[in-house]
């Protein structure tokens, strides 16, 4: 035999050899589907129970702050709805009855579910008409922070109040123990979106108009659990604790949410645990909307701290509260945390100009013009009542940055709106319409 013929024989065998390595390493290998990713149950899983819940889909009353409610609607008279916490495994079953006069439906947002269970009106199933009844049912799965919502109209529905969180447990213990958990959902609401403009009963007029159906509509406050600023319970904590913050973003904008004076860790994100070599520190996270994070944080610097949306005017309109440390005293307002307190810089009394008006009288016009008040800083007596007038083509709001309590509804033209001052102090207002267009004043009260 050559030495030609050799070659090619040995140039055959590694061929072979090399081709049944290759073959037998696949074989192996798992099944990309069997090993990545695993079938929702279907069935409840061993040690599961069955959890029963009612929600009635209702109009109702929605307090954004004290004396300050606006019509909604709502699951179970709540905004947002109650939270519904199952363990994984459970077999849930949620009863909804319609007591609205338009179809709805709920998303089970981040459930891996039946399809009929999905919640798509026309998709999924026909919509739960009013008067009308319908059973989800589903296991609970995956674990984590998952959430829903009505997905019939939901620039409609949504904007109204129908949503609320959905926590589902894990089956085994968590590998770190939390001392305490909070769940935050964040939120726009624009004050003159009603019911009854979904309904088509009432018309949006002038900035929102047309809005709210595919549009962007101009908020009037930015909200966590459904409440404003002073409304917005703090977060507690205590030195050394480490407790879950859930953050769920159910709003149509993306929100920037800072903690002052610590970083915490992204433990978990749209519910699914990050693995701890991706775990990041942050001081600073940005959710967009239907987005979720878990935020690990631990209390190791004691006091007061601001935790509050970054985004343009969202904190200061309203998406803002505290981690507030035991043993320190609470602030009986935000402002006093936020730089904002409402006293006078000084005792001596600004010199009148023409933006100032000096008033020693019981009640004071304030005339609110396209882009500006006139006059823009005024200077009273303790007890004199401020009144502002539209006399602009646009609706205008007066917002006080110092007490979220002073809020006015979108005034048209000739409309009035007014607030009696009873405590000495300087206060900055805006209108929350035009205030990128320079639309803001002060009032110092005095002695």
């Amino acid at each position: 035999m050559d030495s030609t013929t050799i070659l090619r024989l040995s140039l055959i065998v590694a061929g072979v050899f090399l081709v049944a390595l290759v073959l037998s390493r696949l074989a192996a290998q798992p099944s990309p589907e069997k090993s990545s990713f695993i079938e929702p149950p279907r069935q409840m899983l061993a040690g599961g129970q069955v959890r029963d819940f009612y929600l009635n889909v209702q109009s109702g009353s929605w307090e954004i702050s004290k004396d300050f409610s606006v019509d909604a609607w709502t699951y179970n008279g709540k905004v947002p709805g109650p939270e519904l916490r199952v363990r994984e495994g459970d077999l849930v079953r949620i009863k909804v009855k319609n007591s609205l006069s338009v179809p709805t439906t709920i998303h089970w947002h981040g459930v891996e579910l039946p399809n009929a269970m999905d919640g798509v009106p026309g998709i999924t199933q026909r919509p739960i008409q009013p008067g009308e009844t319908f059973t989800y049912e589903f296991v609970a799965y995956p674990a984590g922070t998952r959430m829903y919502h009505s997905h019939q109209d939901p620039s409609s529905q949504l904007e109204l109040g129908l949503y609320g969180a959905l926590i589902i447990e894990p089956r085994r213990p968590e590998p770190v123990h939390y001392d305490r958990e909070y769940v935050a959902i964040l939120d726009e609401l624009a004050q003159d979106f009603t019911p009854g403009v979904a309904l088509g009963q009432e018309h949006l007029e002038h900035e929102n108009a047309g809005n709210g159906r595919g549009g962007a509509l101009q908020y009037d406050f930015f909200l966590i659990n459904g409440k404003a600023a002073d409304a917005i319970p703090p977060i507690e904590i205590k030195k050394g604790e480490r407790i879950l913050l859930r953050l769920i973003n159910l709003g149509s904008l993306p929100h920037s949410m800072h903690l002052h004076g610590h970083t915490f860790t992204i433990v978990a994100a749209d519910g699914n645990p990050v693995p701890p070599a991706a775990r990041l520190r942050k001081d600073t996270v940005l959710l967009g909307p239907g987005e979720r994070y878990d935020l690990e944080i631990v209390g190791t610097n004691p006091g007061v701290w601001l935790f509050h949306c970054h985004m343009l005017n969202h904190g200061e309109n309203g998406m803002m509260t505290f981690l507030h440390y035991a043993g320190f005293p609470s602030p009986t307002q935000l402002s006093e945390i936020h730089g904002h307190a409402a006293t006078p810089p000084e005792k001596t009394e600004p010199a009148p100009t023409s933006e100032t008006s000096v008033s020693n009288g019981q009640e004071v016009v304030v005339e609110m013009l396209d882009n500006r008040f006139s006059p823009g800083k005024l200077t009273v007596k303790v007890g004199t009542t401020v009144t502002w007038v539209n006399h602009g083509n646009n609706r205008h709001t007066t917002t006080g940055i110092d007490s979220l309590l002073w809020n006015s509804k979108p005034t048209k033209r000739d409309e009035k709106f007014s607030v009696t001052f009873t405590k000495p102090g300087t206060y900055r207002y805006i209108c929350r319409q035009h205030i990128l267009n320079g639309m803001v004043g002060t009032i110092v009260v005095q002695e």
